[in-house]
C-alpha cells in the first residue's frame, strides 16, 4: 500500500505541477493543504487512471476519495488486483 501511496504522491505533484516534493504531500487533507480546486482534482484523477491503468467510476467519486490517500490507494489496489480465475 505504501508503494501505491508513494506513486499517488508523485502523480499528484506531476499532474498539477506542484512546487513541493512528493514526500511533502500529506496523507490527508489534500484539498486544503495543497489548495486544490476542482480542475486540479480532475487532472489528478485522470493521471491516476493513466498511471495505474484503472477507470474510476463516476459513482465512486467523492471528496473522501480525492482528499485522502488511504481510500484512493485502497481503490487503486482493488482495481489493479489480479482477478482469480477458476481452473477448469
Amino acid at each position: 500500500m505504501d508503494e501505491i501511496k508513494d506513486r499517488l504522491r508523485k502523480v499528484l505533484v506531476d499532474s498539477i505541477e506542484l512546487s513541493v516534493a512528493p514526500s511533502e504531500v500529506p496523507d490527508r487533507g489534500l484539498v486544503e493543504a495543497l489548495g486544490l480546486d476542482s480542475i486540479d482534482t480532475i487532472k489528478f484523477l485522470i493521471w491516476v487512471e493513466s498511471e495505474f491503468g484503472v477507470e474510476i467510476a463516476d459513482e465512486d467519486l467523492s471528496i473522501k476519495l480525492i482528499d485522502d490517500l488511504d481510500p484512493l490507494a485502497d481503490y487503486v489496489s482493488q482495481c489493479t488486483a489480479p482477478i482469480d480465475t477458476p481452473i477448469t
